[in-house]
């Protein structure tokens, strides 16, 4: 089997890998001397990747001269559009990093948009897809495909008609931030007790759909600067091409099945509410919510109603072929971190953490689903119970 692809488009004065298009779709081409940084972009471009790499932009919108952005305190917004419910009169509560206010009027909000692109496993990631198709000329298949390189970037803002709203501007607390996530995941934490007791008193039709969930910065005069970033694009045609043996995949899935159907029905639920688990930790971007589902993930596996973390014990040291005793004190670590974010003595995790979690979530879900643990999946669960982690 063999891959094609068309040539790439020149240019003279202004460069063709770039232009800018306004809100009313007026296109400006950008001179090449005007053009900075895609040249060396493209010189660390990695190809035939294992799978395509994640890409982030960010940029303001909101600030004025009074407003730089960057001046202002790390913020989150959060605004919730009420069901037919008007405040009389309006409300508008300061406290020293949090403003609540109950009003009527029109809501600007904002956010990256990618023309083209497809929802990603990950929550806040977005693929760019390849299109092609299968050619048969005698015996030879080829696989013609239409590399998508054009990315298309907006910083989408607009402003709502009057409405009635509940909007919450809470300052961020001091710290280093450095990812989009880490400024959401803190805002939602912030203002959680707020938002609860608000639903406790008022209920849904006062903390109704969310019109717009923001990070930016924060003034003294409550002035709002947006941070559009955050989501990320990745380019399938980065990607290596992968060929599946039709057969192989027929075979080894019906394999799969029928020993899934051939368990007793209690394990076929096992398997079930682990997997639906999984792929709520897959997709979610928060890394303590991340974390704790790949926990649930291994107790609905391993434990029972009033189970004891033995059982978990035991069936990864015999994944690994090794004593319990050899793996109990790491599990134990894992076990203490879940308890310390579920019950709120820790407020953050890290990724490796997650990762270590997560290796032990995999190996266990695919002895139960596929009665076996790849190479890869066992040294991954090695290092995640590396006594040293």
């Amino acid at each position: 089997m063999s891959e094609t692809s068309p040539p790439h488009a020149t240019g003279d004065e202004f460069d063709p890998r770039a232009r800018i298009v306004d809100r009313n779709g007026n296109v400006t081409p950008v001179r090449r001397d005007a053009l900075v940084g895609l040249d060396q972009f493209i010189e660390k471009w990695e190809h035939n990747t294992e799978l395509p790499r994640p890409m982030t932009f960010s940029g303001w919108q909101m600030s004025d001269d009074e407003h730089p952005s960057g001046s202002g305190k790390p913020g989150y917004r959060i605004v919730h559009k009420t069901i037919r419910t008007v405040a009389l009169p309006m409300v508008s509560m300061t406290y020293a990093n949090i403003q609540v206010s109950l009003r009527n009027g029109p809501v600007t909000w904002g956010e990256p948009r990618f023309d083209g692109a497809l929802p990603a496993r990950e929550g806040g990631s977005f693929l760019l897809p390849e299109w092609g198709a299968l050619k048969a000329s005698g015996d030879e298949v080829k696989y013609r495909w239409q590399p998508n390189v054009e990315m298309k970037m907006e910083a989408h803002q607009e402003t709502t008609p009057d409405a009635n709203y509940l909007e919450i501007l809470y300052v961020l607390p001091d710290g280093r931030w450095e990812g989009y996530e880490d400024m959401v995941t803190s805002g939602r934490a912030g203002v959680s007790t707020l938002t609860m007791m608000l639903d406790f008193m008022f209920g849904e039709r006062l903390v109704g759909p969310v019109l717009t969930e923001e990070v930016g910065e924060l003034f003294g005069d409550w002035h709002w600067n947006r941070l559009i970033g955050g989501r990320k694009l990745a380019m399938e045609s980065q990607a290596r091409l992968d060929i599946i043996d039709g057969n192989t995949f027929n075979a080894r899935l019906s394999a799969a099945i029928e020993r899934h159907l051939g368990n007793e029905e209690g394990e076929r639920n096992r398997v079930r509410v682990a997997a639906q688990w999984y792929w709520r930790a897959e997709s979610e971007q928060d890394l303590v919510q991340r974390y704790i589902s790949y926990w649930l993930c291994v107790e609905a596996l391993e434990l029972g109603q009033n189970d004891k973390l033995w059982k978990v014990k035991e069936a990864l040291a015999s994944l690994l072929g090794v004593e319990k005793a050899d793996v109990s004190s790491a599990v134990g670590r894992i076990y203490g971190v879940r308890n310390g974010l579920v019950h709120g003595d820790m407020r953050e995790v890290d990724v490796e953490r997650v990762e270590r979690v997560r290796a032990v979530a995999v190996a266990l879900l695919e002895s139960h689903s596929l009665g076996a643990v790849t190479v890869f999946t066992r040294a991954g669960l090695r290092w995640a119970l590396d006594q040293q982690g």
